[in-house]
């Protein structure tokens, strides 16, 4: 039995969410609290699964509501109910970084009531799922490629494979979804100080998300880290954020490399930007001289593109079960084969350290 917080002083978005998860198959309580006091009072009673949590709200707001829930059950998982604002922004990057799993935008007019259902009903129930690997062998198992689950594989193989490839390469393309922020800021802070292959990022979210976390990570780990813009050369040293709502890919002119932003095209595996664009057209570009990285995510985005990737030759590697918020998207990439190796994010820094 599943049980569920819903905490936001609106009786009415309480209702709509409620309403919403009634809806979902999953055995379940559902709680509301139209404060923070009650949501901790509800939270010492009942064990909490998992925790919808709004900002503005009397006594406390949601970020100090956020401490109180972990420190009664560092279990519960917290979903952060965000406004569409920059200072939104930087209160749902805020809410990440203390503990909340993932985040949904409150709908702002009728018109995106919608969506906003579609949306919280998809993430609830990844989240109470708790997705693992289907029982049936995955393609990596039966062609018995080389998978790296510990930090022992990894200091036995990469020294003549792994760490050779990746200094092959002129670029890395991360992929990342739910539970990405933090998992960027560590790698991101804990890169030693002469890193200097350009990292490209397509972190799930939408305009204005995308630049309060390129701003965020900028500072946090002390180095060039901005959102993406078109026709902008890729220079080393420096990680770019793709822009929410479009879609960030690479070109080669001249000798040089290129951003590319593709407004015009649709959402690719129900995203914009999509880790399938990033992943593809570095294949398309850089071929066997890139890395390739799919990490924390619901879904199945990336999964196609990292398999064009590894088909052209380049390093390509799956975030491990163990070290995901959400084991979803790489999971999919591993059952694809499109991954050569499966680390942990400990173990995705000290290979990239090694370069």
């Amino acid at each position: 039995m599943k049980r569920i917080l819903i905490v936001d002083d609106s009786e009415l978005m309480c209702e709509l969410i409620k309403e919403t998860l009634r809806g979902l198959e999953e055995d379940k309580v559902i709680f509301t609290a139209t404060n923070p006091l009650i949501a901790i009072r509800k939270a010492n009673l009942f064990k909490i699964d998992l925790a919808l949590v709004d900002y503005e709200m009397p006594y406390m707001n949601g970020l100090l509501l956020i401490g109180y829930l972990k420190e009664i059950n560092p279990l519960t998982k917290i979903v952060m109910v965000s406004a569409y604002t920059e200072p939104g922004a930087q209160i749902t990057l805020e809410a990440l970084a203390k503990g909340a799993i993932d985040y949904i935008l409150k709908p702002a007019n009728k018109e995106e009531f919608k969506e906003f259902k579609k949306e919280l009903s998809e993430k609830v129930q990844w989240i109470l799922a708790g997705r693992e690997l289907s029982r049936k062998k995955s393609k990596v198992e039966k062609d018995k490629t080389k998978v790296l689950n510990s930090l022992e594989g990894l200091k036995t193989y990469t020294s003549n494979y792994l760490v050779d490839k990746l200094r092959e390469s002129k670029v890395i393309a991360i992929g990342i979804s739910t539970g990405g922020p933090p998992v960027l800021e560590k790698i991101f802070t804990n890169l030693k100080k002469d890193f200097s292959i350009p990292i490209l990022v397509v972190q799930h979210m939408p305009p204005t998300f995308t630049k309060a976390l390129a701003e965020r990570l900028c500072k946090i780990s002390q180095r060039q880290v901005k959102e993406a813009e078109d026709g902008e050369k890729i220079e080393n040293g420096v990680i770019y954020i793709a822009k929410g709502g479009v879609h960030m890919a690479v070109e080669k002119i001249l000798g040089k490399y290129y951003i590319r932003l593709l407004e015009n095209v649709e959402k690719v595996n129900s995203h914009k930007p999509s880790c399938d664009i990033l992943f593809s057209s570095v294949a398309e570009w850089y071929g066997k001289n890139a890395t390739g990285i799919i990490m924390t995510g619901m879904g199945c985005d990336g999964a196609n593109g990292l398999l064009e990737m590894k088909n052209q030759g380049a390093l390509t590697i799956a975030q491990s079960k163990e070290s995901c918020v959400v084991f979803g998207m790489p999971r999919v990439a591993i059952e694809k084969g499109a991954a050569e190796a499966v680390l942990s994010t400990d173990d995705i820094i000290r290979l990239l350290n090694e370069v």
